[in-house]
């Protein structure tokens, strides 16, 4: 008895002695894992990267589970990838980190796991430009999470989604598996969900490509009433939206409801505190031109007036050819004087630009003397 007690009592100092030890440990390991995933969340992905590589040798070193392990590497890989458009040879590091997860799923029979990892490794791809590898990716990860007894309907929503993006990046059809993404997403998450949202936005902005432009109007008009109610009117979701609705409508031959919603895009894009002020100088010089082939001079000089005053803070070709534009608008109501004047300017500006600008210059100089010989000034035509 008295042997028994001993070796109970070393026994009871060993766990005594090895408990703040193992808590240490436990405590280290958690630290990498916690810390990986609040950079990552945070976009430091260099030192996110540090972290979680040390969390998945643990996981290795320790025997932890095989899921947890996919887990980590799967967001070690997210960290990698981030890297790629700094240092590409990062893609190449994610890439490896992905496929070692893949060997692991398929070692545990974990089909979950694997299309996590395929869609993953797709993301890789689209950053290198490799889209039709991308799609193979995509087309796998659709067929094996069909096939599952239980299918995750949000990851296949998504996957359909990023299928039709995909397809139209390589000049293919993609609006049919934006179409089914549009029914995956309604059934998900309801037909007025955010997420629905933005696959609608999409949508339209494909069948606006193809012409379609009653489809288009039919999603972007759906899009922006979301947008409106979730982010607000004048979120950069809604302006969006709003911009691509306007194309859609020119694009159609309905110019007044085309113009009605480009100023109230513009006036959205103007409302926005601390918005960026040279994406809407190139939105209003973009309107200004369309209200030219409207016939409308007296818009179209407003506006342009508007973002030649943004465009002056940097100068270069971008002011030279609003004032070129400006005076085309002067020309063509008559207003040479004026036309001639906006035209010396934009001499001035191209005179400052780079040596290869000296074709615009030249162009420039023959537009002023045309202008002179119609005026009858010959001698300044000269």
């Amino acid at each position: 008895m008295l042997e028994l007690w001993l070796k109970l009592k070393a026994s009871a100092k060993l766990v005594a002695w090895a408990a703040p030890q193992v808590q240490q440990w436990h405590k280290a390991r958690e630290f990498n894992r916690l810390e990986g995933d609040r950079l990552l969340k945070a976009h430091n992905f260099a030192e996110a990267e540090a972290c979680l590589m040390e969390a998945v040798e643990e996981c290795a070193d320790r025997g932890s589970s095989p899921n947890i392990r996919i887990r980590l590497q799967l967001q070690l890989a997210e960290a990698q990838r981030k890297q790629g458009a700094l240092d590409p040879s990062k893609l190449d590091d994610a890439e490896a980190t992905i496929r070692a997860a893949l060997e692991l799923t398929a070692r545990i029979c974990n089909p979950a796991g694997y299309v996590q990892c395929l869609d993953a490794l797709a993301e890789v791809f689209h950053d290198r430009g490799d889209f039709p590898a991308m799609e193979c990716l995509i087309e796998e990860g659709v067929r094996i999470e069909a096939a599952m007894p239980h299918p995750n309907p949000i990851r296949m929503a998504r996957r359909v989604q990023r299928l039709g993006i995909v397809r139209h990046l390589q000049g293919e059809d993609g609006i049919t598996a934006l179409e089914k993404a549009i029914e995956l997403f309604e059934q998900a998450y309801g037909e007025d969900h955010l997420e629905t949202g933005g696959v609608l936005t999409e949508t339209g902005i494909l069948y606006r490509a193809a012409g379609r432009n009653e489809d288009a109007q039919r999603c972007l008009r759906r899009a922006l009433r979301i947008h409106e109610r979730e982010h607000g009117a004048n979120s950069p979701e809604a302006v969006r939206d709003l911009h691509n609705l306007a194309g859609s409508h020119e694009e159609a031959g309905d110019i007044e409801s085309a113009a009605s919603l480009y100023e109230r895009a513009l006036d959205l894009k103007d409302r926005i505190v601390g918005g960026d002020q040279e994406e809407l100088a190139e939105m209003q010089f973009g309107v200004a031109g369309l209200y030219i082939d409207w016939g409308n001079f007296s818009r179209a000089r407003e506006l342009l007036s508007m973002c030649i005053g943004t465009f002056k803070r940097k100068k270069g070709a971008r002011l030279a050819v609003a004032y070129e534009l400006l005076a085309h608008v002067e020309e063509r109501s008559g207003r040479y004087h004026e036309a001639l004047a906006e035209l010396e300017r934009a001499g001035k500006v191209w005179e400052t630009c780079a040596p290869e600008r000296a074709e615009a210059r030249a162009t420039n100089l023959e537009h002023r003397a045309t202008l002179l010989d119609q005026m009858k000034k010959k001698d300044s035509a000269n």
